[in-house]
């Protein structure tokens, strides 16, 4: 043999209980060596080497726990096409057991079929394994533990299911059967078209890597996008692939255990208003904007959400005993108006003082004048706030925010500390009791949301609050004691 010794203990890693050999392999992982311009099996070579040259018509079989073996006491020679003695006849694996090719050195496809389709064909997933044969063999058995009876396995019709397909189909069912908000839907749908579906739309669900997660949220970081947007495009994958293996759409939820990468926006936060500013916005509404002007008063003193404002009906008021009930709220996201159940999904009763009671005494006279001048009627069931003359429609939210602030800015009153939006109002509601000294608790259940959301979210800093702070720890530090005569 013209390949010696030297040449080719240079190509073996004699490290491990295996002598690997490291030169070129053929597909099915065994090592390969041209001599004498024949290609020859390297665990052959190898067994020549050590015992001499073999006659024609004798083999050198492989290792049996790992083909890319080359130590020659895991070797065995046999005469070609003699016949095996039956315990070392090589079995058919038994139905469901798998199978294990090899596609590369150290790569191993397994692959598991069980159950069959209404159309008579077997349900079948493969996956690629790194790694020696055991440990192929070791993953094969998890993937039949896994796989078990076949019936999350997806039907071969399933199999060229896309992502795109694979979302609808789980944004239909939230919409219908799970009972998702509107709004939830709406920023679900809205975060996956703008930003996953043109990136990875296409591909097959059952095809989807990690490395396309990483390349399409990689986008949307580089967009700029807040760690609220790019949540809520994981999160409708997440559920799209959840609810797509719970149905055998696919086998596998390449999004469990991805982590949306950290965001590089700012995030604005909404302040609550000085009275001062708070007063000058209602002082101006009063006078320009006879619409918004009780809207804004009732925000302000009952501290009420933008679209419980906008869902109150008439006969949620009891002002008869001083107190109004929430619980309904409208919801105009992607621009269709929807009644619901508020943010929290819970009914609460919210006192009144005497003068917003008489301020909704009025409105609702105004409104009734308004109805019979058009000679029609209004409800008693229908919107405290409505621009339809029978107040059957209620007023959107987007509407109430672009007005407010068209009203701040036609007015000059910009250079007031918060922001110009119903939030802010309900801030300044929160931060207001808090500084009064009211009982957290009451104030929370005023606004609709537990304390500890009340105390993150919704009672802010005031520069008011901090002097008034800043002169009693000024008083107790500086004062002097009183020396009796």
């Amino acid at each position: 043999m013209a390949l010696d010794r030297v040449r080719f203990e240079a190509k073996v890693d004699r490290s491990g209980e295996h002598h690997l050999w490291l030169g070129s392999a053929a597909t099915n992982g065994i090592g390969q060596v041209r001599v004498d311009g024949k290609l020859v099996t390297a665990p052959r070579v190898a067994y020549e080497l050590e015992h001499g040259p073999l006659p024609a018509g004798v083999r050198v079989l492989t290792c049996p726990a790992e083909p890319g073996c080359v130590r020659v006491d895991h070797l065995r020679v046999e005469q070609h096409g003699a016949s095996k003695p039956a315990a070392e006849r090589r079995k058919r694996a038994v139905r469901g057991a798998g199978s294990i090719e090899a596609v590369s050195r150290g790569v191993w496809k397994i692959a598991v079929s069980a159950g069959v389709d209404s159309d008579g064909q077997r349900r079948r997933t493969s996956r690629t394994v790194r790694g020696t044969r055991s440990d192929a063999a070791k993953a094969l058995a998890a993937l039949v533990t896994e796989v078990g009876d076949g019936s999350g396995l997806p039907r071969q019709t399933d199999k060229q299911l896309t992502v795109d397909a694979l979302v609808e189909w789980y944004l239909t069912f939230a919409a219908e059967d799970r009972g998702l908000e509107h709004s939830t839907l709406v920023g679900y749908e809205d975060a996956y078209q703008h930003w996953l579906s043109g990136v990875i739309g296409t591909k097959r669900a059952s095809s989807l890597t990690m490395a396309d997660l990483d390349k399409a949220f990689g986008r949307m970081r580089r967009a700029n996008l807040s760690h609220s947007r790019m949540n809520n495009a994981r999160s409708v994958l997440s559920g799209a692939y959840k609810w797509g293996k719970r149905h055998g759409k696919v086998a596998s939820n390449p999004v469990s255990g991805f982590e949306v990468p950290t965001s590089k926006h700012t995030t604005r936060v909404t302040t609550a208003p000085e009275i001062e500013d708070l007063l000058r916005l209602l002082d101006a509404a009063d006078e320009h904007d006879q619409i918004l002007a009780p809207i804004l008063k009732l925000g302000a003193t009952t501290g009420l959400r933008r679209g419980e404002l906008a869902g109150l009906r008439r006969n949620r008021l009891h002002l008869e005993r001083n107190e109004l009930v929430v619980d309904t709220a409208i919801n105009d996201a992607g621009g269709v108006v929807v009644e619901k159940q508020t943010k929290t999904r819970s009914r609460r009763s919210v006192s009144l003082d005497s003068v917003t009671v008489d301020l909704l005494k009025e409105h609702l006279r105004a409104m009734d004048e308004r109805a019979a001048l058009l000679r029609t009627v209004v409800a008693p069931d229908a919107f405290v706030f409505s621009l339809d003359p029978t107040c059957a429609t209620p007023m959107r939210p987007e509407f109430l925010t672009r007005r407010m602030r068209q009203l701040r800015k036609e007015h000059n009153l910009t250079d007031g500390s918060f922001d110009a939006t119903i939030l802010a109002l309900r801030k300044w509601t929160s931060s207001e009791l808090m500084d009064a000294g009211f009982n957290p608790a009451a104030v929370s259940g005023r606004q609709g949301h537990t304390v500890q959301v009340m105390l993150h979210h919704y009672s802010t800093r005031r520069q008011s609050a901090d002097k008034a702070a800043a002169e009693h720890l000024g008083a107790r530090v500086h004062q002097r004691a009183t020396v009796e005569p």
